[in-house]
């Protein structure tokens, strides 16, 4: 790997100074991020679209506890299956203990707390747009700690035995 000068183009003769190799936990992390972390942040922005353009028009004919939890239950279809393909690469049938059952977890806890915050916020204010921000800020609490669980159990080592569960 030669540093070579251009030139013919004087301005693209810079040298490019590769990342440091990391090791270690830093360097899963670091390396996770950098492999998977924009297309799983790109998936989040498209789900808060989504979950809070249906959280926002349905407190016009709802209580906002509960237009979460249909805004919650609508978004986070089309949210795992984004993740699943795009994020991690996955194709064909899910894995029940690997996929389905941690993505589903973390949004039931995420339903769950953004529910609870968003009733205690709604005892004090009907303001749509703060209902939205609570939701918001909920779910983001956990949205970090939810890249790093399926990123750990989407990135396995396939064995023989380790085939999707049949209904």
């Amino acid at each position: 790997m030669g540093h070579e000068i251009n030139h013919e183009f004087p301005a693209s003769s810079h040298t490019v100074t590769p990342l440091p190799e990391t090791f270690g936990f830093i360097g899963k992390i670091v390396h996770s991020i950098r492999t998977r972390g924009l297309r799983y942040a790109l998936v989040a922005v498209v789900n808060v679209v989504v979950g809070q353009s249906l959280l926002l028009a349905l407190q016009g004919v709802m209580r906002p506890s509960w237009a979460n939890v249909v805004a919650v239950g609508i978004s986070a279809v089309p949210a795992y299956y984004m993740n699943r393909a795009w994020v991690w690469g996955k194709r064909g049938k899910s894995h029940w203990k690997k996929e389905v059952l941690p993505f589903w977890l973390f949004t039931i806890a995420g339903l769950l707390l953004s529910t609870v915050a968003i009733w205690v916020t709604h005892r004090f204010t009907d303001a749509k747009l703060v209902i939205n921000f609570v939701q918001l800020v909920s779910f983001g609490i956990l949205w970090v700690i939810r890249f790093f669980v399926l990123d750990k159990l989407f990135h396995v080592e396939v064995f023989e035995d380790d085939t999707p569960d049949e209904d």
